[in-house]
């Protein structure tokens, strides 16, 4: 478990998923999150992974629930995978419920899983892809030392136009270095 001021990072439960599943399914998180047709998530498809990341979990992927230290599910994040000869990964991260939103709860946890990816996981790099117009998520990401690195032109179809992907990223000695600056 990672605590932090506000939130904390724990593992997922099984008694998470219907929570986890309606905040994944807010419209604005299906909007921001995910390059595949934006459309809800059956819980069947949570229990699904679930089962299937607890018998077949082999540290490859790294997953969290976001929660208030009041003990309210708020969020998730994780790693898409990792890339343990190169010591990278690319994370994601959402906040559910709009009243949770701009308060700098998504700007905490991903500052303590990004600490956790270089202090504890020993990473060199952490990545992440967010489109052009969450402007909300990429003003958090550049608070925690991301930057941008490259841009997907036009790679993601939403409201009737295509918009750009922005890759941004931070190395450990960037953190570091603004650790003790």
């Amino acid at each position: 478990m990672l605590t932090g001021k506000n939130i904390r990072l724990r593992e997922v439960r099984k008694e998470d998923l219907p929570v986890i599943n309606e905040l994944g399914n807010e419209e604005e998180v299906i909007i921001n999150l995910t390059t595949r047709i934006p459309a809800p998530t059956p819980l069947g498809v949570d229990e699904s992974w679930y089962e299937d990341y607890t018998k077949k979990y082999d540290g490859n992927f790294v997953q969290f629930v976001i929660e208030k230290l009041d003990g309210t599910v708020i969020g998730k994040c994780g790693t898409m995978g990792l890339d343990w000869k190169d010591a990278c990964t690319t994370v994601w991260i959402f906040i559910g419920k709009p009243e949770n939103r701009g308060k700098g709860y998504g700007t905490e946890a991903l500052k303590l899983f990004v600490d956790f990816a270089f202090m504890e996981m020993n990473l060199n790099r952490v990545q992440l892809l967010v489109f052009d117009f969450n402007k909300r998520a990429i003003s958090s990401y550049e608070k925690v030392g991301f930057v941008v690195e490259g841009i997907y032109k036009q790679e993601v179809y939403r409201n009737g136009s295509y918009h750009d992907v922005y890759q941004m990223g931070i190395l450990r000695k960037e953190y570091d270095m603004r650790q003790r600056g």
